[in-house]
Protein backbone atom coordinates (compact mmCIF):
# COMPACT_ATOMS: atom_id res chain seq x y z
CA UNK A 1 0.00 0.00 0.00
CA UNK A 2 1.64 3.79 -0.83
CA UNK A 3 2.43 5.93 1.95
CA UNK A 4 -0.42 9.19 1.70
CA UNK A 5 1.87 11.90 1.53
CA UNK A 6 0.47 15.63 2.67
CA UNK A 7 2.92 18.63 1.29
CA UNK A 8 3.15 21.84 3.15
CA UNK A 9 5.12 24.81 1.95
CA UNK A 10 4.24 28.23 0.80
CA UNK A 11 6.33 27.98 -2.56
CA UNK A 12 3.60 26.18 -5.22
CA UNK A 13 6.68 26.03 -7.46
CA UNK A 14 8.38 23.98 -5.18
CA UNK A 15 4.98 22.01 -3.83
CA UNK A 16 4.58 21.36 -7.95
CA UNK A 17 8.32 19.61 -8.24
CA UNK A 18 7.79 17.80 -4.83
CA UNK A 19 5.36 16.44 -6.19
CA UNK A 20 6.24 15.75 -9.70
CA UNK A 21 9.05 13.78 -7.66
CA UNK A 22 7.16 11.53 -5.13
CA UNK A 23 5.07 10.72 -8.70
CA UNK A 24 7.71 8.86 -9.79
CA UNK A 25 7.81 6.43 -7.10
CA UNK A 26 4.51 3.95 -7.22
CA UNK A 27 4.77 3.63 -3.33
CA UNK A 28 4.29 7.23 -2.24
CA UNK A 29 0.74 8.91 -3.31
CA UNK A 30 0.21 12.52 -2.78
CA UNK A 31 -3.09 13.44 -1.05
CA UNK A 32 -3.07 16.90 -0.73
CA UNK A 33 -0.89 20.11 -0.74
CA UNK A 34 -1.14 23.22 2.26
CA UNK A 35 0.35 27.09 1.78
CA UNK A 36 0.46 27.40 5.28
CA UNK A 37 0.65 25.74 8.40
CA UNK A 38 -3.17 26.67 9.26
CA UNK A 39 -3.92 24.57 6.35
CA UNK A 40 -1.75 22.07 6.97
CA UNK A 41 -3.04 21.25 9.89
CA UNK A 42 -6.58 21.32 8.46
CA UNK A 43 -6.01 19.00 6.33
CA UNK A 44 -3.85 16.74 8.21
CA UNK A 45 -7.12 16.11 10.71
CA UNK A 46 -9.42 15.87 7.79
CA UNK A 47 -7.16 13.96 5.40
CA UNK A 48 -5.03 11.98 8.24
CA UNK A 49 -2.02 11.04 5.63
CA UNK A 50 1.00 8.56 6.95
CA UNK A 51 3.35 11.03 5.93
CA UNK A 52 3.93 14.97 6.23
CA UNK A 53 6.51 16.69 4.54
CA UNK A 54 6.56 20.21 6.07
CA UNK A 55 7.93 23.55 5.16
CA UNK A 56 9.92 24.77 8.68
CA UNK A 57 9.19 28.67 7.83
CA UNK A 58 5.59 29.22 6.35
CA UNK A 59 3.02 32.40 6.81
CA UNK A 60 0.19 32.65 9.32
CA UNK A 61 1.35 29.14 11.44
CA UNK A 62 4.53 28.11 10.77
CA UNK A 63 6.06 24.59 9.99
CA UNK A 64 7.19 23.79 14.12
CA UNK A 65 3.91 25.01 15.74
CA UNK A 66 1.72 23.23 12.88
CA UNK A 67 4.25 19.92 13.77
CA UNK A 68 3.43 20.06 17.59
CA UNK A 69 -0.34 20.50 16.96
CA UNK A 70 -0.20 17.55 14.25
CA UNK A 71 1.61 15.34 16.68
CA UNK A 72 -0.76 16.13 19.24
CA UNK A 73 -3.70 15.41 17.89
CA UNK A 74 -2.46 12.34 15.61
CA UNK A 75 0.42 11.46 17.18
CA UNK A 76 0.82 7.95 14.27
CA UNK A 77 1.55 10.47 11.58
CA UNK A 78 5.10 10.95 10.79
CA UNK A 79 6.49 14.40 9.94
CA UNK A 80 9.61 15.76 7.95
CA UNK A 81 10.75 19.19 8.19
CA UNK A 82 11.39 20.91 4.82
CA UNK A 83 14.48 24.06 4.94
CA UNK A 84 16.85 25.78 2.94
CA UNK A 85 18.40 26.20 6.37
CA UNK A 86 20.72 24.12 7.61
CA UNK A 87 20.96 25.29 11.55
CA UNK A 88 21.57 23.25 14.28
CA UNK A 89 18.80 25.29 16.52
CA UNK A 90 16.60 24.83 13.96
CA UNK A 91 17.08 21.01 13.69
CA UNK A 92 16.81 21.02 17.49
CA UNK A 93 13.31 22.33 17.76
CA UNK A 94 12.22 20.25 14.70
CA UNK A 95 12.94 17.42 16.80
CA UNK A 96 11.38 18.72 19.73
CA UNK A 97 8.53 19.49 18.34
CA UNK A 98 8.14 16.30 17.07
CA UNK A 99 9.42 15.72 13.57
CA UNK A 100 11.27 12.63 12.68
CA UNK A 101 13.49 14.51 9.43
CA UNK A 102 14.67 16.95 8.32
CA UNK A 103 15.43 17.57 4.48
CA UNK A 104 17.26 20.36 3.10
CA UNK A 105 15.99 21.27 0.17
CA UNK A 106 19.15 21.80 -2.48
CA UNK A 107 19.75 17.71 -2.41
CA UNK A 108 19.59 16.06 -5.13
CA UNK A 109 15.83 14.30 -6.16
CA UNK A 110 17.63 10.98 -5.05
CA UNK A 111 18.52 11.83 -1.50
CA UNK A 112 15.49 13.60 -0.78
CA UNK A 113 13.41 10.33 -2.20
CA UNK A 114 15.95 8.17 -0.23
CA UNK A 115 15.11 10.33 3.08
CA UNK A 116 11.31 10.46 2.75
CA UNK A 117 11.41 6.73 2.33
CA UNK A 118 13.06 6.44 5.54
CA UNK A 119 10.93 8.46 7.32
CA UNK A 120 8.08 6.42 5.26
CA UNK A 121 9.54 3.31 7.22
CA UNK A 122 9.49 5.00 10.51
CA UNK A 123 13.03 5.45 10.48
CA UNK A 124 14.91 9.12 11.56
CA UNK A 125 15.37 11.02 7.67
CA UNK A 126 18.72 13.22 8.18
CA UNK A 127 21.71 13.01 6.19
CA UNK A 128 24.51 11.67 8.16
CA UNK A 129 26.47 14.81 8.00
CA UNK A 130 23.15 16.11 9.74
CA UNK A 131 22.76 13.69 12.42
CA UNK A 132 26.74 13.83 13.34
CA UNK A 133 25.88 17.93 13.47
CA UNK A 134 23.19 17.48 15.95
CA UNK A 135 24.79 14.91 17.87
CA UNK A 136 28.05 16.45 18.15
CA UNK A 137 26.91 20.23 18.88
CA UNK A 138 24.43 19.56 22.05
CA UNK A 139 26.22 21.41 24.23
CA UNK A 140 26.95 20.87 28.15
CA UNK A 141 26.07 17.28 28.53
CA UNK A 142 23.27 16.27 31.39
CA UNK A 143 23.88 13.84 33.67
CA UNK A 144 24.57 10.12 33.75
CA UNK A 145 21.15 8.43 33.97
CA UNK A 146 21.81 4.38 32.15
CA UNK A 147 20.01 3.22 35.07
CA UNK A 148 16.93 2.30 33.71
CA UNK A 149 18.19 0.30 30.63
CA UNK A 150 19.53 -2.78 30.38
CA UNK A 151 22.90 -3.53 28.48
CA UNK A 152 21.12 -4.63 25.39
CA UNK A 153 18.96 -1.58 25.28
CA UNK A 154 22.27 0.52 25.49
CA UNK A 155 23.71 -1.76 22.55
CA UNK A 156 20.84 -0.93 20.34
CA UNK A 157 21.17 2.53 21.29
CA UNK A 158 24.67 2.87 20.54
CA UNK A 159 23.85 1.54 16.95
CA UNK A 160 21.03 3.69 16.81
CA UNK A 161 23.71 6.67 17.24
CA UNK A 162 25.29 5.79 14.70
CA UNK A 163 22.41 6.13 12.17
CA UNK A 164 21.93 2.28 11.87
CA UNK A 165 18.27 1.25 10.51
CA UNK A 166 16.96 -1.66 12.29
CA UNK A 167 17.85 -4.12 9.65
CA UNK A 168 21.90 -2.85 9.99
CA UNK A 169 21.15 -2.78 14.23
CA UNK A 170 19.81 -6.53 14.00
CA UNK A 171 22.69 -7.63 11.94
CA UNK A 172 25.21 -6.09 13.81
CA UNK A 173 23.78 -7.38 17.33
CA UNK A 174 22.97 -10.73 16.12
CA UNK A 175 18.88 -10.06 16.48
CA UNK A 176 15.72 -10.20 14.38
CA UNK A 177 14.29 -6.62 13.25
CA UNK A 178 11.56 -7.59 16.05
CA UNK A 179 13.72 -7.87 18.66
CA UNK A 180 15.18 -4.86 17.75
CA UNK A 181 11.89 -3.50 17.19
CA UNK A 182 10.87 -4.08 20.96
CA UNK A 183 14.43 -2.57 22.09
CA UNK A 184 13.72 0.49 20.87
CA UNK A 185 10.32 0.71 21.67
CA UNK A 186 11.31 0.14 25.62
CA UNK A 187 14.21 2.48 24.82
CA UNK A 188 11.64 5.11 23.84
CA UNK A 189 9.52 4.44 26.71
CA UNK A 190 12.68 5.07 29.24
CA UNK A 191 13.85 8.40 27.43
CA UNK A 192 10.65 10.08 27.42
CA UNK A 193 11.55 10.16 23.88
CA UNK A 194 8.88 11.02 20.92
CA UNK A 195 11.42 9.76 18.00
CA UNK A 196 14.79 7.39 16.91
CA UNK A 197 16.63 10.77 16.77
CA UNK A 198 15.21 12.33 20.07
CA UNK A 199 16.49 9.18 21.55
CA UNK A 200 19.26 9.85 20.01
CA UNK A 201 20.22 13.20 20.93
CA UNK A 202 18.90 12.31 24.46
CA UNK A 203 21.66 9.58 24.43
CA UNK A 204 24.34 11.79 24.38
CA UNK A 205 22.98 14.72 26.48
CA UNK A 206 22.99 12.24 29.56
CA UNK A 207 26.36 10.53 28.77
CA UNK A 208 24.54 6.94 28.43
CA UNK A 209 26.29 6.40 24.97
CA UNK A 210 29.44 7.88 23.20
CA UNK A 211 29.13 10.20 20.86
CA UNK A 212 30.16 9.33 17.31
CA UNK A 213 33.57 10.73 15.95
CA UNK A 214 32.97 13.53 13.55
CA UNK A 215 33.63 12.63 9.89
CA UNK A 216 35.90 14.41 7.72
CA UNK A 217 34.27 15.69 4.36
CA UNK A 218 35.97 14.42 1.54
CA UNK A 219 36.86 17.04 -1.25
Amino acid sequence: MATRVLIADDHPVFRAGLRALLNTRADFEVIGEAHNGEEAIALARDLKPDLVLMDIRMPRIGGLEATRQIKKDLPQVRIVMLTVSEDTEDVFEAVKAGAQGYIVKNLASGEVLDLVQQAASGEAAFTPAMASRILLTLGTPKPDKTGDLTSREREVLEQLVLGHRNAIIARNLGLTEATVRFHLSNILSKLHAHSRTEAAVKAIQQRIVPAPEQETDKP
